[in-house]
């Protein structure tokens, strides 16, 4: 027996089959690169919400939503039963006085749009098909965006509504009302914008969503903190009035103030003697450069 004969009767007596399982290429519709943008912005933003997710992961998300209901509901239940007293809540103050809640908010979603699809490593699928990469920043930003923006919106339309039901003559009050209403649309868009920047710009940068939501904890809290610590140790004088803009809801405030209605009471915006454009400034800068920083890391990440 030659060395090459078992090698023939071992491939003499191999078996093996060919299935045809119908695989063909696609020649339906191309929906193109806009209809993929859509589709993640939809997708992200429901996830923000925590929409078709289990129990646990809505806690958060409609936990807070409950709690800025809260203070609005009292509000109008405050005018309904004792009519002429004073309010706690009008639309100038509101935002700013549950500013927490909404830092909250961007802290525990904004790592939920963006962190896992890094630990996943999921990025290249997304890149390998109609989405360019600016497409997939721009898609994550607005869905943060519009998902804050919704949370702030509620509550303020909960007080527009509750002051024009509450009225004697509905038509006439929501008359009265329609000129607040560029305020009760405009501030929470003011809010929305530079936090869903500034919290995916911290976001982005780590696949861990502890790690993520901890730094963006820590960047809005300790500036807030170090902003009232630094006011009130130097009351009077251009440090204690530029330690005002390290907090970030004040120039977002001020610009409130600025383009839409009065001074939030607690709000240090007045205080600080600054005229109203700067924090408008401030505003631009927080936002475009938060965005820049969100679309530079996308454009460098590894896929």
């Amino acid at each position: 027996m030659t060395s090459q004969e078992p090698a023939l009767r071992s491939r003499e007596s191999a078996t093996g089959a060919i299935y045809d399982l119908g695989y063909r290429g696609y020649d339906g519709p191309r929906l193109g690169r806009r209809y993929a943008v859509a589709t993640l912005f939809w997708a992200s933003l429901r996830a923000a919400y925590a929409l078709k997710r289990s129990g646990r992961a809505k806690i958060v998300p409609w936990g807070l939503a409950a709690l800025l209901l809260a203070p609005a509901g009292v509000a109008v239940a405050i005018a309904a039963l004792a009519p002429g007293a004073p309010v706690p809540y009008t639309y100038d103050n509101f935002l700013w006085d549950t500013q927490i809640l909404l830092a909250i908010f961007v802290a525990a979603q904004a790592p939920e749009l963006v962190s896992s699809d890094q630990r996943h490593r999921v990025l290249s699928l997304y890149f390998s098909h109609a989405l360019e990469r600016t497409d997939y920043a721009l898609a994550k930003l607005a869905a943060l965006a519009a998902a804050v923006f919704g949370m702030a919106l509620a509550p303020m339309l909960v007080l527009f509504f509750g002051r024009v039901l509450l009225a004697q003559d509905v038509a006439e009050a929501f008359g009265n009302e329609i000129e607040n209403l560029p305020q009760v649309v405009g501030a929470p868009l003011l809010y929305a914008i530079p936090l869903a920047g500034l919290s995916l710009a911290i976001a982005a940068y780590t696949p861990r969503r502890a790690y993520a939501t901890g730094a963006i904890i820590a960047v809005i809290v300790v500036s807030a903190a170090v902003s009232a610590i630094l006011g009130e140790a130097v009351t009077n004088g251009p440090i204690g009035d530029v330690a005002q803009l390290i907090n970030p809801f004040v120039p977002i405030d001020g610009t409130r103030d600025l383009l839409l209605g009065g001074p939030a009471p607690d709000s240090p915006v007045a205080a600080t003697g600054f005229p109203l454009y700067v924090f408008a400034i401030e505003w631009v800068l927080i936002s475009v450069v938060t965005a820049g920083i969100v679309l530079w890391r996308y454009r460098r990440v590894a896929a």
